[in-house]
């Protein structure tokens, strides 16, 4: 291993992705944990030897979701979970999302908002069916 994280790829590029992209409130700010992480910029934990007494100053992590550094084991035991459930077929799991700018409807009037979802998702779904060829 290289010892090359996630945070050096994006101290390294993100300034110049942003100069092309625009990037959400959300995205930005998961981008500054993952950089922030474990550096010293959120703050140090004194960590002290039982045996020597030495001391060493570890940075303090950003515990965001997103970062391999701080949810690797977590993501890795779930995915051992989700392993469990597979079923012994060939099969595709799909995710339909919303923008989060529609969190709001959800918040207001799920049960239209939902009813959308649904609809847009089952007519994509019909419509790659029938574009590969596919039997009802």
């Amino acid at each position: 291993m290289s010892g090359l994280h996630l945070a050096d790829i994006l101290n390294s590029g993100l300034g110049n992705y942003r100069q092309h992209h625009i990037m959400s409130y959300q995205q930005l700010r998961v981008c500054q944990h993952l950089q922030s992480c474990r550096t010293g910029q959120l703050g140090y934990q004194a960590w002290q030897c039982d045996n020597c007494s030495e001391v060493q100053q570890i940075g303090c992590s950003c515990r965001d979701r997103h970062c391999p550094r701080c949810q690797g084991m977590a993501t890795a035991k779930w995915v051992q979970r989700q392993q469990e459930d597979l079923l012994s077929c060939r099969y595709f799991h799909l995710v339909f999302t919303l923008p989060h700018e529609l969190n709001i409807i959800a918040h207001y009037n799920p049960n239209a908002l939902y009813h959308c979802l649904f609809k847009a998702a089952w007519q994509t779904l019909v419509n790659l069916r029938n574009e590969r060829g596919m039997a009802s």
